[in-house]
């Protein structure tokens, strides 16, 4: 058993299911239900994270918990959903909410990929270095789940050096970054370093 929907803490799935009920669960027929019930009332959903390279959930409690007087018989790893012996009812319950839920997750189908975009700073060699030339070749980069921007710049560096800046959207979970970096890199002719200026959560 475990105390939420899905593990040990209250995720999306418990206020989705939350939001399903049409009324809280009584305390006398279902005392396990309803106390959920009552923590996920008093919890706010969670949010994203922020920080825009990170996508952890943060659950914040929404009022200060009121202290409870804990029998002397109760176990300090109460399940929320736990059920006694003669309560077969109530996980019956439980057992159909949490089965409605994840068929009307099913139907909504996968979630989209994760993105990020990624702007490089490339520093050629020379003043003579063809610029227009090198953004051809890095164009030519392709892969399943790149996708280069259409605009590039020449940024001034210093003694009439500028460096090449353009920017792609890549899929997390098809490409490396890094290989990226390794292919811009290898064309040696044109290119002296390859920076990440940004990389931003899509």
């Amino acid at each position: 058993d475990s105390s939420f929907i899905t593990g040990a803490q209250p995720t999306n799935d418990d206020f989705e299911v939350f939001n399903a009920l049409p009324q809280a669960p009584s305390a006398d027929k279902y005392p396990h239900l309803a106390r959920w019930y009552k923590t996920i009332a008093n919890t706010e959903a969670p949010t994203k994270c922020e920080h825009p390279a990170c996508g952890c959930e943060v659950i914040k409690s929404s009022n200060e918990p009121e202290p409870e007087q804990e029998d002397e018989d109760d176990d300090e790893d109460f399940d929320l959903f736990g059920s006694d012996d003669d309560d077969s009812e109530a996980e019956e319950i439980r057992a159909k909410i949490v089965a409605d839920y994840k068929a009307r997750k099913a139907q909504k189908g996968p979630l989209p990929a994760a993105k990020t975009t990624v702007v490089y700073h490339v520093k050629p060699w020379d003043i003579d270095t063809d610029l227009d030339e090198l953004e051809t070749k890095i164009r030519a980069i392709q892969m399943d789940g790149l996708v280069w921007g259409q605009v590039a710049k020449r940024t001034p560096v210093a003694f009439g050096i500028r460096h090449l800046e353009i920017y792609n959207v890549v899929e997390d979970e098809k490409v490396s970054v890094d290989d990226i970096v390794e292919l811009i890199e290898g064309f040696e002719d044109h290119v002296q370093s390859v920076d990440i200026a940004l990389m931003s959560k899509v």
